[in-house]
C-alpha cells in the first residue's frame, strides 16, 4: 500500500477582487499555491501529506502556515526573516481575470536543495508530488526539484509531476529544457497537451522518457490516461463554474488519491474529474474541495446529504 505524500513549492497570499480595480472592488484573502492546493485536497480526503517550503517572517507567512495546518497538512516551512512571503492580486476583467504577481525575491524563491532532500529522506514518503512551477522560481528551487525527484526515485517513492507551465515565469524553451530532464525521474506525468508537448511530441512518446503513466487534462472534454496498456478517455462533469482557479491542482489531488487507494484507471479519471468539478464551484483555489464522505457520496452518485458523516 502506498502511504504518505510529500510535496514542495511556493504558496502565496491571493488577494481577490470582486470587480475591476477601477470600480472600487471589495477584496478577499486566500491562500494559494499549486502544491499546497494538492496537499489540502489530499488532507481533506484523509491522506497524510507533508508540505515543504519557505515563508517570510510576516503576517502573510503566518497566515499560510496557520491555514494549511488547520486543513490537516503537515507543514515544514522555514521562516526567512530577510525575504517576504509572495502574494498576488487577482482581478476580474470583461472576459476573464488578470493576475498581478509579487513573488520576485520571495522566501520560497530561495528554497534550499540540501534541506529539501534531507526532509525527504527523514519523511520517507510513498508518493512525491512535484510541479513545474517550482523549478521556474530560480536556481535553488530548480536544483531542489531535480534533486528531490532523483532522490525520491532512489527511495522507491512514486513521483508525480504536474507540468504546470506558467509563461509568466519562464519561456516554453526554458521549461522544455528543465522538464525534459526532470521527467526521467517521474512515474506519473500530468498536464495539458501543450504542457506534455514541452517534453515529448505526444503523450504516448512521453512514456519512452521515464513515466509509466501520462494523464492529459482536456478541460471541458475530460481527460485521457495513456500507459503501455493503451489510451483511456475519462469522463467530464458538467458544473456551473464560479472560479476556475485551482481546478488543475484539484485534478492532480484526485490522481494522487486514486494511486494511494489503488483505483482502476477508469475510476482514477472519474475521481480526478470530480475533484476538479468540486473546485470550480467555489471561489478560492481549494475552498470547495470535498471531504472524504462527500467524495464517497459523489462517487456513488448521491448527494453528500444522503451520507452519515
Amino acid at each position: 500500500m502506498i502511504t504518505g505524500v510529500w510535496t514542495m513549492g511556493e504558496t502565496m497570499i491571493s488577494l481577490r477582487a470582486d470587480a475591476p480595480v477601477g470600480s472600487s472592488p471589495r477584496w478577499t484573502t486566500h491562500v494559494a499555491g499549486a502544491e499546497s492546493n494538492v496537499a489540502v485536497g489530499l488532507a481533506r480526503l484523509g491522506h497524510t501529506v507533508r508540505w515543504v517550503s519557505r515563508v517570510g517572517d510576516d503576517e502573510f507567512g503566518r497566515l499560510i502556515v496557520r491555514e494549511l495546518r488547520a486543513e490537516g497538512v503537515d507543514v515544514a516551512a522555514t521562516v526567512d526573516p530577510g525575504r517576504p512571503t509572495g502574494h498576488l492580486f487577482l482581478t476580474p476583467t470583461s472576459f476573464a481575470s488578470a493576475v498581478d504577481y509579487h513573488r520576485s525575491g520571495s522566501a520560497a524563491s530561495a528554497l534550499d536543495p540540501d534541506l529539501a532532500v534531507a526532509d525527504l529522506d527523514a519523511t520517507g514518503p510513498g508518493v512525491v508530488v512535484l510541479s513545474g512551477i517550482t523549478p521556474a522560481l530560480g536556481e535553488g528551487p530548480r536544483r531542489a526539484t531535480l534533486e528531490v525527484a532523483a532522490r525520491a526515485r532512489q527511495l522507491g517513492a512514486t513521483v508525480v509531476l504536474d507540468a504546470n507551465h506558467r509563461t509568466r515565469l519562464w519561456s516554453p524553451e526554458q521549461a522544455s529544457r528543465v522538464l525534459s530532464h526532470l521527467v526521467e525521474a517521474v512515474d506519473v506525468l500530468v498536464g495539458s497537451p501543450d504542457e506534455i508537448g514541452l517534453v515529448a511530441p505526444t503523450a504516448e512518446s512521453a512514456l519512452d522518457l521515464g513515466p509509466t503513466m501520462v494523464i492529459e487534462k482536456l478541460g471541458a472534454a475530460g481527460a485521457r490516461l495513456v500507459s503501455r496498456e493503451g489510451s483511456l478517455p475519462g469522463p467530464t462533469t458538467s458544473v456551473d463554474v464560479v472560479d476556475p482557479v485551482g481546478a488543475g491542482d484539484a485534478f492532480t489531488a484526485g490522481v494522487v488519491s486514486s494511486l494511494i487507494d489503488r483505483l482502476s484507471p477508469e475510476r482514477l479519471l472519474a475521481r480526478a474529474n470530480l475533484m476538479g468539478a468540486a473546485c470550480v464551484g467555489h471561489r478560492g483555489d481549494w475552498e470547495g474541495l470535498p471531504r472524504r464522505f462527500e467524495l464517497d457520496a459523489a462517487e456513488r452518485g448521491m448527494g453528500s446529504s444522503d451520507v452519515n458523516r
